[in-house]
């Protein structure tokens, strides 16, 4: 790798770090989801947007601090916290929508749950650090 391009070291590095990350708040979602809709006599849908957004508050903080630190340098964190949350709500919106009606379709919910969650991971790297994280001009 000559480190020009798209695949450098400090890219696979975002990579792992953000893998990480998504990973261990998926847990923390998938776990809180399937505790809530076990025990919780609320909807599906509910269960998955109360678990989604305890995740997301702890993605946030992780990825702002530790996988795009770089980026969020430049970011004013009241602004970066007020788009993340658009990100966060949009998918937030996808996820409360998606998993209850791939679940009716026949799909276990917690099928469902990972497939949905993949896809907005990989929106989700590229809104971070291209918009989210972005240097907030003055």
């Amino acid at each position: 790798m000559d480190g020009k391009g798209w695949v450098t070291r400090e890219r696979i590095a975002e990579v792992a770090r953000f893998s990480a990350v998504g990973l261990g708040t998926f847990g923390l979602d998938a776990g809180c989801l399937i505790l809530l809709h076990s025990h919780s006599p609320m909807p599906l849908a509910l269960d998955t947007a109360l678990a989604y957004t305890l995740a997301a508050l702890v993605n946030f903080v992780l990825s702002r601090q530790w996988v795009f630190e770089q980026a969020s340098q430049g970011a004013e964190p009241r602004i970066a916290l007020v788009r993340y949350v658009v990100v966060i709500v949009i998918g937030l919106l996808i996820t409360a929508a998606a998993v209850p009606a791939l679940s009716d379709s026949g799909l276990d919910y917690r099928i469902a749950k990972i497939v949905v969650s993949l896809l907005i991971g990989i929106a989700n790297y590229f809104a971070f650090p291209g918009w989210v994280f972005r240097e907030t001009s003055r």
